[in-house]
């Protein structure tokens, strides 16, 4: 709650910041608030390390690479979707519809040995 409420202050700042320098400064603007995305994105980082190492113990029980494939796949969404909010805030709409698209596909890409695992099972199951 602590932590939020820090994070909370600091984006209220960098929103003040942002505003201010918007007028007169607008690529100072862009900057602050792609730093104060950039830091928020790395205190969740640290603050999902528990989880990650806990689906890392769920590896074991997996025959095959489940929980990586998925890891992947949110991590992929992820960074598409930071780099298609900076573009839109950038002004750059086509380019941040466009790395919408290129992550979505990407995590299709990413998802597909697991897709052909799944069907590969249910063929086996109804033959």
């Amino acid at each position: 709650m602590i932590l939020l409420c820090k994070l909370a202050a600091a984006v209220l700042v960098a929103a003040v910041l942002t505003l201010l320098l918007k007028k007169d400064q607008p690529a100072f603007a862009l900057l602050v608030s792609v730093c104060t995305a950039a830091g928020l994105l790395a205190v969740a980082m640290h603050q999902i390390e528990p989880l990650l190492s806990w689906l890392r113990t769920l590896e074991v029980y997996f025959q095959g690479q489940s929980p990586a494939v998925l890891l992947r796949a949110l991590g992929i969404a992820l960074v598409a979707q930071f780099a298609a909010d900076t573009c839109r805030e950038a002004g750059l709409c086509a380019a941040s519809t466009a790395i919408e698209l290129c992550g979505r596909v990407l995590v299709l890409l990413q998802a597909l040995p697991l897709l052909r695992s799944l069907l590969g099972s249910f063929a086996d199951y109804l033959q």
